[in-house]
């Protein structure tokens, strides 16, 4: 099922990371989002052209930053990979993606972190059941971008984050008066 899905992309990663290290190595800079992006593709692709095999069962987010700036890749289970300004995958994601395209033009002029991540949460409490709540035990937080290295929050370090989302949730809506 999905932990042997999981393991082929686990494998894929670790070759790829040889792969920039020896592209490094050899040409003196590093291997741009893109090209590491068609490599994974074009591998994951392979295996749907030979007869008994058939392609991953999971979707890849990829982030990055190379020398054109930042990235955001999205690699079908086909292997199709596409380039996205904002992206959710996985179950119940359609409306973390319709919160993200409603306010993609946002995220330009963002210049604090926190408030990246709150937009991110936000979209993320869009598409939970009724009766779960985010939590430090089901959330982590992940970040990079130019300057910044790949930053994985998790369980405590993420419930700042959450609490700036919660006092949203908490503060009262007004309806309009009728006949206004």
């Amino acid at each position: 099922g999905i932990n042997a899905e999981y393991g082929k992309q686990w494998y894929q990663r670790r070759v790829r990371g040889t792969e920039c290290l020896n592209h490094r190595y050899i040409y003196g800079n590093p291997l741009s989002i893109s090209r590491l992006v068609t490599s994974v593709g074009d591998k994951a692709q392979t295996g749907t052209q030979i007869m008994g095999r058939r392609p991953y069962g999971v979707g890849l987010l990829v982030a990055g930053v190379d020398e054109t700036g930042p990235h955001i890749y999205y690699i079908c289970p086909s292997s199709n990979f596409y380039e996205c300004k904002c992206m959710a995958i996985g179950a119940r994601s359609q409306s973390a993606r319709t919160y993200l395209e409603r306010h993609k033009d946002e995220f330009k002029d963002v210049e604090d972190l926190n408030e990246l991540v709150a937009h991110a949460l936000r979209a993320l409490r869009d598409c939970l059941p009724n009766d779960t709540e985010l939590t430090t035990k089901n959330v982590s937080v992940g970040y990079v971008g130019r300057g910044v290295e790949f930053t994985m929050k998790d369980d405590e370090d993420v419930a700042d984050y959450l609490k700036s989302i919660e006092e949203e949730k908490a503060a009262p809506v007004v309806a309009p008066e009728e006949g206004t």
